[in-house]
């Protein structure tokens, strides 16, 4: 059986879980968190992130990756689409979320939810202001034209790793505290409810956000 080595608080390690749950792999869970840089996190992955996914002798680094890699090995449902444009505008959506938007959302979930549970420090209030009232903005107003026109899912009206990588980032923002205007952004606000019904995300978030944060 699978191995997925990372932690519940990992907005990575949520996204690889929806993809296993939506191809219904089954996996085992083993809890690793990339601070410190541990020997064997570093054996595993010398970048010294998580998620990482062990399969056998086979051992896969990256999320990114590590759906690339479930996509061959259950190639059915897709997180692909087949079609060129719809392939390029996923892998697209999907780094955007995994590098600019999880750069926002990061932020915020070190400052409200580990700064005093990991950290042990106070919560930086002056970077939750710049973040809440100039960086996450930004995101959500790409986020909120790509859902135009209104549908439920960000490419070809299905889920995808699109949808994999920015539906995970939308659950963080709510455990965070972080309400997403539905007069401004009424498309990310209704695509956010559609991913907080969603048994993949649910499932994939495990404890997280069972705890009050940081007001």
């Amino acid at each position: 059986m699978m191995v997925l080595h990372g932690t519940d608080a990992s907005p990575f390690t949520r996204k690889v879980r929806a993809v296993l749950a939506f191809k219904g792999i089954s996996y085992e869970d083993a809890e690793l968190f990339p601070v410190p840089k541990t020997p064997e996190l570093l054996r595993m992955n010398p970048l010294g992130k998580i998620p990482v996914l062990r399969d056998g002798t086979v051992t896969v680094a990256d999320s990114s990756v590590i759906c690339a890699y479930l996509e061959r090995v259950r190639p059915e449902p897709a997180i692909y689409p087949q079609a060129p444009a719809s392939y390029a505008r996923a892998l697209f959506l999907e780094e955007y979320a995994d590098t600019e938007m999880a750069a926002v959302v990061g932020g915020l979930l070190i400052e409200r939810y580990l700064a005093v549970r990991l950290f042990k420090r106070s919560v930086d209030e002056e970077r939750v202001r710049r973040l809440l009232e100039q960086e996450l903005p930004k995101a959500l107003d790409y986020v909120e034209f790509q859902l135009a026109p209104p549908g439920d899912w960000l490419v070809e009206g299905r889920f995808t790793v699109a949808d994999a990588a920015v539906g995970t980032l939308l659950v963080t923002l709510r455990v965070v505290g972080v309400d997403v205007d539905p007069t401004r952004w009424p498309q990310v606000h209704r695509y956010a409810a559609t991913v907080g019904r969603c048994a993949w995300f649910t499932d994939a978030a495990g404890t997280f956000g069972s705890e009050e944060v940081a007001p």
